[in-house]
Order: structure tokens, then C-alpha cells, then sequence
């Protein structure tokens, strides 16, 4: 009776598991499709100011990261509980482990030099000048930093869109053999 009672309680832990997994995945695509998509052009079109818009563009962004590689790291915690060797785990696991570093590079490097860039820009704009601080162009470079952070993002929600396709189907096929 007790080893019933502990097959049960270990499958009842991997279903939770994969449900908060399922949520957490939904929460972090939700909330990267809002701000990309609605949250950051919103902002751009009301605020007329370039850098004023960029200023705070950048601040939400500060908050997001934390946000993200916080729940990165529940979900790969969380998945690290029921490491499995299947071809199909070891994909997950990499593209999870994969969107966890692409939002660490955003909160330690990216926004930072990103936000750095910005009040350069700023400053540069105001002397009227193309350079600045040992930068021969610094609306080059901006950018140039701006199309890395844009390219992750991309990949990071593509990512995050193929994991919950492969958790909504594992749910899909669990209910399917029920």
C-alpha cells in the first residue's frame, strides 16, 4: 500500500510540475508579446520625444529582465526536478536553458550598454555632434546594439512558442490516454 501511495504522490508532483511549467511559459510569451508588440510602440507613438521614449523604454525594459530571468530560472528549476534522458526532455531543456541565457545577456549586458548608449546619444545630439566618447558614431552603434537585443527577443519568443506547442501537446496526449 505505501509503495501505491508513493507512485501516486510522485506522479501527482510531476503533473503539478508540468502544469506550473505550462502557466509560468504562458505568463513569460505573454508578457514578451505584450511589451514587443502593444506595451513599447504605444510608447513611441505618444511620447514624441525620441529619447524621452527611449528613457523609458529602457526602464520597463530593466523591469522585464528581472521579471524574465526570474521566471527563466523557476522554469528550468522547476524541469531540472523531472530530468528525464528522452530525446524530447533533452530539447526542452535545451531551448529553456537557451531562453534563459538570451534574457541574462539582456540583463547584464544588453540593456545596460543599451541604456548607456542612449544617454550618449543624448548628450551627443544636444552638442550637436556624431561622436562621443570614443565613439565615432554613436546613432551607429545604438543601433546596431538595438538590432542584437531585437534579434534575441525574436528568437526568444520563437523559443518560448515551441515550448508550449511541446507542453500543450504533452497535455493533449496525457488527456488522450486518460
Amino acid at each position: 500500500m505505501e509503495i501505491f501511495n508513493l507512485i501516486t504522490a510522485v506522479l501527482l508532483e510531476s503533473i503539478m510540475t508540468k502544469k506550473l511549467i505550462l502557466i509560468f511559459l504562458s505568463i513569460w510569451w505573454g508578457t514578451t508579446v505584450l511589451v514587443d508588440f502593444a506595451v513599447v510602440p504605444t510608447v513611441f507613438q505618444i511620447i514624441e520625444n525620441f529619447f524621452n521614449a527611449g528613457e523609458l523604454g529602457m526602464a520597463l525594459f530593466s523591469k522585464v529582465n528581472k521579471f524574465e530571468v526570474f521566471l527563466s530560472s523557476l522554469i528550468i528549476g522547476l524541469s531540472s526536478l523531472h530530468f528525464k534522458r528522452s530525446k524530447r526532455f533533452l530539447i526542452e531543456y535545451f531551448l529553456m536553458l537557451t531562453a534563459g541565457l538570451i534574457v541574462l545577456t539582456y540583463f547584464s549586458y544588453l540593456t545596460p550598454k543599451i541604456s548607456e548608449l542612449t544617454l550618449l546619444w543624448k548628450k551627443a545630439d544636444s552638442l550637436g555632434v556624431v561622436g562621443i566618447a570614443g565613439i565615432s558614431d554613436i546613432q551607429q552603434e545604438h543601433q546596431f546594439y538595438h538590432r542584437v537585443y531585437v534579434t534575441l527577443d525574436a528568437i526568444k519568443l520563437l523559443i518560448l512558442s515551441t515550448l508550449l506547442i511541446f507542453h500543450v501537446t504533452d497535455k493533449a496526449g496525457e488527456n488522450a490516454k486518460a
